[in-house]
């Protein structure tokens, strides 16, 4: 059972860095503004925040999962269409306030940037 919650944990970690680390879902982060419409593009790539939503998904189901949750996908959406420099201080803003997450985001960093990548290069076929 604890490698089961283990194991849960980390994906959920892994899933929410990958999204802190580039595409800005922060599940752990409460909700502070409305949501951006579906359609409005994310600086950085050539996909509108719906696209980049499915993607997500697609590259780690978890994320659906969490984008269920109206606070969650209200974040999300809001720091997904923030500038990229705005986008990465407002992340290492939070991995600041939270150590635990960030030495998880350190631990698995290159899962975290393969996941970005992928969502950045798949997310205009959605």
């Amino acid at each position: 059972m604890a490698q089961h919650i283990s194991r849960t944990r980390i994906s959920r970690t892994v899933g929410v860095a990958i999204a802190a680390a580039g595409v800005g879902v922060i599940a752990l982060m409460p909700a502070t503004a409305s949501a951006a419409p579906a359609d409005r593009a994310v600086p950085g790539t050539s996909c509108t925040v719906g696209q980049v939503e499915r993607a997500a998904t697609a590259v780690s189901p978890a994320i659906g999962g969490y984008l269920r949750n109206p606070q969650i996908r209200a974040e999300f959406e809001r720091i997904v269409v923030l500038p990229e420099p705005q986008r990465r201080a407002e992340v290492a803003r939070y991995l600041d306030r939270n150590p635990d997450v960030a030495a998880q985001v350190d631990r698995f960093r290159p899962q975290i940037d393969r996941g970005v990548a992928r969502v950045i290069a798949t997310c205009d076929r959605f």
